[in-house]
């Protein structure tokens, strides 16, 4: 068969989408049950019946022609050659298949590993996982390679979905019994063997092949585990949202999202390049928007495609609105929300329960403590909940860090609204912020003189036990603490945000172009002001003033700041409420009389 022309399947489903239907809207039109459509399009079913054919033909309104194709793939189907198995189903998507260059050539250099064809028990099967997020398109660059390196397996190329999503997946023995027979093993030598030999069929039959075998949409270890050939030349492709760490000797690749120029092209090729090139700012924005995923471009492509009266930026402005953008990235019966729920109803409650407050944490990423923090754990107990999360495809890692994809973040955001119960969220955040800035004081006292490391009765989560551990945590959560002593200030908990401004003045020096310690002392300045105490506060404005000075290289914006501060630390009328410092951030407060706090670790000039 010409693999350019489309087998009746991947027509099929074209046709309805084309036709903007669900499986229940083509069903109640022609008639044909939701779950024969299921089947058909997946090819489950490669030859239907001429009068099924001609009811999806009216239930989806075609024309002469379009339903004369219809029925010419559904013949094409009836006439598969018998002579080997060949991949039958590739879903809409693998014709336009845009980028993932590394991705692919990785894949292609793992079954070329195994070049022997005369199989036996000297050889082992070349098995390789591909793992990774909900619609991050790991089927999709599977089946394409498996296209691609169709001709090396002379003996047949398959593929098995292992419905790993579903409520009630495939079952091994199910799998097994469908291989033989689609490798024309007889009845009789099946009903010879009973069930309980079919797994020794099967295996011998493997080992005699030189095949391509696709395990696609994989559960867990424990359902592809028996399904791996234990000799043989064969090669096997598993697809899974989960890692399948636990399977012994496979090589892994973990796909993430698409790099900024290649979801553009994903989106061009989708709605054409004179469209495209119209509108170039806003199809950026809409890449950017989807997150770079595939299964997200493909919604959003499949949008415009389908309303060709729509401008791009039309798309992109609707999807601009996080607190709506989920809800606009469904086209049909696809959906990326509907994608995420599958994989979030799988995890144990413990795993739930940190995946949506994860959406709390206002940094890109989260450590083990703070996941501690988040559901209450000791430290261990976080560890495994992350690693279920990982696991799933539900979070990514970065060195020791946790990160939520972009459009993850704003499902989790969904589910603790939906799943958290009322004001609970709030209480999470609020102890989140808390601790944070517990932290945060006890870190930034390590490089006080007069503190150094944490109290021996400290028992906090994070390991502080060193300077550099203290310092390495501070700049690692920066965008975390910020935020929590931005709140802080809003909410008027002036005490702390003092606290913490205090505690920081020495570590700032280990951090000078960080960017942010104008704001922070300016925030403490103002909060002291609030709280009625000058000293406070003209200590404060001084750190501010160095802030700007040093920080910023803003001469003449510090020195209003700098000579403010001995004017509000003496009150008209009264002794001066301490003596001036010894080693004052900015030199114009030598001169000042300023209350004695440790206010800078060092009189360097400025």
């Amino acid at each position: 068969m010409n693999e350019r022309e489309p087998e009746f399947g991947a027509l099929l489903r074209q046709l309805r989408l084309n036709a903007y239907m669900t499986m229940k809207d083509l069903s109640e039109a022609s008639g044909v049950s939701v779950r024969g459509i299921g089947d058909l399009e997946r090819g489950r079913r490669a030859a239907p019946q001429r009068r099924t054919v001609a009811a999806l033909a009216v239930g989806l309104g075609l024309d002469e022609g379009r339903s004369d194709e219809l029925l010419v793939a559904a013949r094409r189907g009836a006439a598969a050659p018998d002579g080997s198995v060949a991949v039958r189903t590739f879903p809409r998507g693998i014709n336009d298949f845009v980028g993932r260059d590394q991705e692919l050539a990785w894949l292609q250099a793992r079954a070329s590993e195994q070049r022997d064809d005369t199989g036996g028990a000297d050889h082992r099967p070349v098995v390789v996982t591909v793992s990774g997020p909900p619609g991050a398109g790991k089927t999709t660059l599977t089946l394409h390679a498996a296209q691609e390196l169709a001709d090396r397996f002379p003996d047949g190329r398959m593929v098995l979905d292992l419905r790993g999503m579903d409520d009630t997946p495939a079952s091994t023995a199910e799998l097994m019994l469908s291989v033989c027979k689609a490798f024309r093993v007889v009845d009789q030598e099946l009903a010879t063997a009973g069930p309980q030999g079919h797994a020794a069929l099967y295996q011998d039959l493997l080992s005699k092949k030189r095949c391509l075998l696709v395990l696609d949409n994989a559960r867990d270890e424990a359902q592809v585990r028996e399904l791996l050939p234990a000799h043989g030349t064969a090669v096997v492709m598993v697809t899974s949202r989960r890692m399948l760490t636990g399977l012994d000797g496979a090589h892994r690749l973990v796909l993430g999202e698409l790099s900024s120029g290649e979801a553009i092209a994903f989106l061009t090729a989708m709605i054409g390049t004179r469209r495209a090139s119209t509108e170039p700012s806003a199809v950026e924005d809409v890449a950017r928007q989807c997150a770079y995923l595939p299964l997200a471009l493909r919604v959003a492509g499949s949008w415009l495609a389908t309303r060709t009266g729509w401008t791009v930026r039309r798309l992109a402005d609707r999807l601009a609105g996080e607190e709506r953008r989920l809800d606009a990235l469904v086209a049909g019966d696809r959906g990326v929300a509907a994608a995420f729920d599958l994989s979030y109803r799988q995890l144990t409650p413990d795993a739930a329960r940190l995946f949506r407050r994860l959406a709390l944490v206002p940094g890109p990423d989260a450590g083990s403590a703070c996941a501690a923090q988040l559901i209450g754990k000791d430290l261990s107990a976080a560890e495994d909940t992350l690693e279920e999360l990982v696991e799933t495809g539900l979070l990514g890692t970065h060195g020791n860090r946790f990160k939520l994809h972009d459009l993850l973040r704003l499902y989790a955001h969904v589910r603790l609204d939906a799943d958290e119960e009322a004001g609970e969220a709030e209480k999470v955040r609020a102890d989140l912020y808390r601790w944070l800035l517990e932290t945060t004081v006890v870190a930034g006292r390590w490089f006080e003189p007069d503190h150094g490391a944490p109290p021996a009765d400290w028992g906090g989560l994070v390991d502080l036990s060193s300077a550099a551990m203290a310092r390495d945590w501070l700049r690692t959560q920066g965008v975390n603490w910020l935020t929590a002593l931005r709140a802080a200030a809003e909410e008027g908990d002036h005490a702390l945000v003092v606290e913490v401004a205090e505690s920081l003045h020495w570590f700032s020096d280990q951090w000078i172009f960080w960017g942010h310690w104008p704001e922070v002392f300016g925030m403490a300045a103002l909060s002291a002001k609030a709280l009625g105490d000058p000293v406070v506060e003209a200590t404060q404005l001084d750190y501010h003033a160095w802030a700007v000075l040093v920080c910023e290289s803003r001469p003449e914006a510090s020195l209003p700041l700098s000579a403010a501060a001995p004017a509000i630390a003496v009150v008209p009328g009264k002794a001066p409420a301490s003596s001036p410092p010894t080693s004052p951030r900015h030199p114009a407060a030598a001169a000042s009389t300023s209350p004695t706090r440790r206010s800078g670790p060092n009189s360097r000039p400025s």
